[in-house]
């Protein structure tokens, strides 16, 4: 859709070529319906859809602010319809929580379900905001980039207008939708320069990143000044603004970060996990009023949740970095592996070990003696094989249905890294003279053994052997060098090459020279911001990997401790009470009613519960510490979370196992002296 645009301006700067096309908003809304993710167009059609149903006013207050996170996030929804879904949402869960009161007098989850309906009223109020944020962080790890790409357009051609266009074609979104919304209103005469248009877009951001502002109203400038000279340092005052402004804001998130993760760590881990240590003997007193169902909803439910709302709050602080996504070129060039087929494995592991122990579980519950079998070690040593086999087949599903993306990334990666020196190398050989297609070989053979060059080398092989013009031997949809090593950078880059070759070999050395240096400044601002976070970071990994299994696998060795003394304290106070002794019946009869042994919660139910949670906790951490390095990418999500929880499980599942075992024989020996 963008080409459409390209021939909008083009019919402006020469209008006796214009002909008939197609209007710019409808342009403008098949690259939107392209560009933008399932979540905001499904949000998109439900408000809709509520909308309809009940008719709800927004009041002046709020309207600007709901009407600014609409457009913002490129939603076509008004703002009566956000209210309206919110509301419509919450009906069914404050409609069961009446019923379930009423009908089973059940306070708990008629609490918890009415809960959830007004929680449900705040989430949906506030949907536009949450897809604001995610949608702006995206965006700001791709306005480093975005502002090298304009200043090297600029110095180019000095014209604000292409220089927009050619950032909304070469960056993925959302900043590319953005920038495209941007010439789009100048066409539907909301704004009548681009100036005024980039004017309102720019408020958005002043903010939250003032240094973009700021090297955008540099770029701008630059118009003005009549020396061409001048206009090129003001240009490159812009990137330096940009470069100092991100390391500022990466600084500061760094230092800022340490009381979020340490509550995130306190809250959501440690205090959930030593609590557990009191509940059998809480459930041995209180079993009518403490069931398994209730602390399987608070920790698999509610505190997975306010763990989820706490990283995604940190995460929604997270400056912009120096990122642009690939994730969109490495699916497409890996749509040949079957995924499907690690899903299968995943979910026949699972069964594999699950249905034989659900098989003893239900042979074991259909047994006279199922009461005390139910605190037995082998009924427990039955139940840390469901924690087991659920680990390990989400570690199998999303280890190896994104190993050879990462695998290839980490290739783009490398080249990447070598980019900058290799294009520096060429942007010399096209100002001795030598023309674009010849200086690609030189440069393969320059850099001969890395990576980059194997890059350089397709490009020339593709011209002498196959007789591709430049543009073809890059973007080739077939053997093209591209195809081969999908990065939206050097893409860009090569983009950017091409243009300027057409204008001259003196503007293309130019520009590949003076991009050089920017992506080594781009390159030394993610090293910084790593080194920033290094700490942070490594603390985190060892929380999700080690802390929390080991804190959990303890808790659940002590809780087969307690419940083993318990139980033998209630036999032993069993045959006081029928001993025979009269003086002493009314003791025993009144402290064996205190303890409900029979009624306690079972170690097993305990250890799924903590099992289930320790594996939520390493997927929540994973979410917080790939979204603090890398921003939102699924794909370093999904491999992180994978280490993270094959480690997590596998230390949980071992220790639980080492540990019952000793406390099991601690047990016994409290209890051998207690009788």
């Amino acid at each position: 859709m963008v080409e459409e645009f390209e021939k909008r301006l083009a019919e402006k700067e020469n209008p006796e070529q214009a002909t008939t096309q197609l209007a710019y908003s409808q342009v403008y809304e098949q690259f939107k319906n392209e560009q933008r993710p399932k979540i905001s167009s499904t949000y998109e059609k439900l408000a809709n859809s509520a909308g309809k149903i009940l008719k709800l006013k927004v009041s002046e207050k709020d309207r600007p602010a709901l009407e600014k996170y609409l457009t913002l996030s490129h939603l076509n929804v008004k703002p009566e319809y956000v209210n309206a879904l919110a509301i419509l949402s919450s009906i069914p869960f404050i409609i069961s929580a009446i019923l379930v009161f009423f009908l089973f007098g059940s306070l708990f989850f008629s609490i918890v379900l009415f809960g959830t309906g007004i929680f449900a009223i705040y989430y949906g109020a506030n949907t536009p905001k949450f897809i604001f944020q995610s949608w702006r962080a995206k965006a700001s790890d791709q306005i480093l980039i975005a502002v090298l790409y304009i200043v090297i357009y600029m110095k180019k051609e000095p014209n604000l207008e292409r220089a927009i266009l050619f950032v909304a074609q070469q960056l993925p979104p959302p900043l590319s939708l953005d920038f495209m919304k941007v010439l789009w209103d100048i066409e539907t005469k909301k704004y009548s320069t681009i100036e005024e248009s980039l004017e309102s877009y720019l408020d958005t951001w002043k903010d939250s990143e003032p240094a973009f502002v700021d090297a955008m109203h540099l770029v701008e400038s630059s118009l003005t000044v009549p020396d061409e000279t001048q206009a090129r340092k003001v240009l490159e005052k812009a990137t330096d603004v940009i470069t100092t402004g991100i390391e500022d804001n990466m600084t500061h998130f760094a230092h800022n970060l340490k009381n979020p993760i340490q509550m995130i760590h306190m809250l959501g881990i440690v205090l959930p996990l030593l609590m557990l240590v009191m509940m059998p003997m809480v459930g041995a007193f209180l079993a009518d009023a403490i069931s398994a169902v209730h602390l399987i909803l608070v920790y698999n439910v509610i505190l997975p949740t306010f763990v989820f709302f706490l990283s995604r709050n940190t995460l929604a602080k997270r400056p912009g970095g120096a990122a642009i996504s690939s994730e969109k070129l490495l699916k497409g060039i890996s749509k040949t592996t079957k995924k499907g087929v690690f899903t299968l494995v995943s979910i026949g592991f699972f069964l594999m070990i699950t249905i034989p122990v659900g098989l003893m579980f239900v042979n074991l519950m259909s047994a006279s003696d199922w009461s005390i079998l139910k605190f037995e070690n082998s009924v427990f040593y039955l139940s840390i094989a469901f924690t087991f086999a659920l680990g390990i087949a989400v570690y199998i599903n999303y280890h190896f249905k994104n190993k050879k993306l990462i695998k290839l990334r980490e290739n783009i990666e490398k080249i990447e890294d070598e980019f900058s020196s290799a294009i520096f190398q060429l942007g010399n050989r096209i100002g001795e003279n030598i023309p674009a297609e010849s200086a690609f070989g030189h440069v393969a053979q320059a850099t001969r053994g890395s990576q980059v060059s194997d890059f350089f080398s397709t490009v020339d092989s593709n011209i002498r052997q196959k007789g591709m013009n430049l543009e073809a031997a890059i973007f080739d949809q077939k053997t093209g060098a591209a195809t081969k090593y999908p990065s939206p950078l050097i893409i860009s880059v090569m983009r950017l090459l091409v243009e300027s070759v057409k204008k001259s070999p003196k503007v293309a050395a130019e520009s590949m020279t003076t991009l050089s240096l920017y992506l080594q400044k781009m390159h030394q601002v993610k090293e910084k911001m790593t080194d920033l976070l290094s700490d942070t970071l490594s603390s985190m990994r060892m929380q999700v990997s080690f802390v929390a299994p080991l804190i959990a696998a303890l808790v659940i060795s002590l809780s087969v401790l307690i419940t083993r003394v318990l139980s033998s304290l209630s036999g032993q106070l069993s045959q006081l009470q029928t001993s025979g002794i009269e003086s002493q019946a009314g003791l025993g009869t009144g402290i064996t009613g205190i303890f409900q042994v029979e009624a306690a919660i079972p170690p097993y139910l305990l250890q799924l519960m903590i099992g289930l949670y320790i594996i939520q906790v390493g997927i929540l951490l994973s979410y917080l510490i790939s979204g603090i390095i890398k921003g939102s990418s699924k794909i370093d999500f999904q491999w992180t979370m994978s280490k993270n929880v094959l480690s997590a499980t596998l230390i949980y599942c071992a220790l639980t196992v080492v540990g019952t075992i000793i406390f099991s024989s601690l047990a016994f020996v409290v209890t051998t002296v207690v009788a």
